[in-house]
């Protein structure tokens, strides 16, 4: 299906996986912070949501192709940024000499979000568009078959490329670089084992909302690279 602008329907549900990816996203930037575990082995807190965009890539990409997912992803990091640039303003405002948790909003919400946000930025983009990059391009090679295989080899490669550059960037002046490492590889094992554990739900609501919206867009395309895309190529059902 080359075009769905009639499809109400598809809209709808579109729309509503978009919001939750950006609800995930904000999650994920908000609990990087918040560290978890022992003093032994502990992981930052977005790397149990971050899979979850990793997913969802995977999902939308599948049904409504590498074109509508690739402006989500830059959206939606546009939209992160915007709340962080926010959250910045409002904590430097003047407030009320009663008001005394302004330190508290300013520890979880202030510099350290917009240093995650700003550090996390290149491993963000490069990583989820390479996964939608990888699941498309598979979908057309494969005739669109083995989604819940395509998905657990596109989350592996760019939970890799997401785990290593993201929580290096992010940590490198605030934890010592042993602890980064152990970080990086406790991260990509549970990124890899969220792939395993969702990817039949996934492909099972991928199936159910092609079926019911009738959408299922593929892109076979002369030059197809994550920074380029070309109109041109056949698109079907």
């Amino acid at each position: 299906m080359k075009d769905f602008s009639n499809n109400l329907l598809g809209y709808k549900i579109l729309i509503l996986l978009s919001m939750i990816y950006m609800s995930i996203m904000l999650c994920n930037a908000v609990l990087t912070n918040r560290y978890v575990g022992s003093d032994e082995l502990f992981i930052l807190g977005g790397t149990l949501t971050s899979p979850f965009i990793f997913i969802l890539d995977s999902i939308i990409s599948e049904i409504y192709g590498y074109k509508i997912t690739r402006t989500m992803i830059l959206f939606g990091y546009a939209a992160q940024t915007l709340f962080v640039l926010l959250c910045q303003a409002a904590i430097i405002m003047p407030h009320p000499h009663f008001f005394i948790h302004n330190e508290d909003y300013s520890n979880i919400l202030g510099s350290s979000l917009l240093r995650i946000n700003i550090s996390g930025f290149l491993a963000y983009i490069i990583a989820n568009l390479s996964n939608t990059y990888v699941m498309t391009k598979w979908k057309a090679l494969l005739k669109g078959r083995y989604f819940w295989l395509r998905s657990i080899g596109a989350s592996s490669f760019s939970a890799a490329i997401y785990s290593f550059c993201a929580i290096l960037m992010m940590e490198m002046n605030a934890i010592p670089i042993r602890d980064i490492l152990k970080i990086v590889a406790a991260s990509y094992l549970i990124k890899i084992s969220y792939a395993f554990i969702f990817c039949l739900p996934a492909a099972l609501l991928v199936n159910k909302i092609k079926k019911i919206t009738g959408i299922d867009i593929y892109d076979f395309q002369p030059i197809f690279t994550p920074l380029k895309y070309k109109r041109g190529a056949e698109a079907y059902d």
